[in-house]
């Protein structure tokens, strides 16, 4: 099993090749030491050229569904 120290592009290549974002997150889920939403959204932002426009609503809701649209733009980004 690989570590999240030992390739961190073969855990971004996995990522951009998932065919969903929730094969994606699971991919996160198993290789990184993120686990709440707010860690996963970061990882992202640190990983890939990513962001999300600001907004005052700091919600759970807010931050799960920012989670899922930036993972579902890397995962789709393969077909443009």
């Amino acid at each position: 099993m690989m570590s999240f120290t030992e390739d961190k592009g073969a855990i971004k290549s996995m990522i951009e090749l998932s065919d969903t974002w929730e094969e994606a997150d699971k991919i996160i889920n198993e290789f990184t030491p993120c686990r709440n939403t707010n860690e996963k959204l970061f990882y992202l932002y640190g990983m890939f050229d990513v962001s999300i426009l600001a907004s005052f609503d700091e919600s759970d809701t807010k931050i799960e569904n920012d989670y899922k649209a930036v993972l579902s733009a890397i995962v789709n980004q393969k077909w443009r």
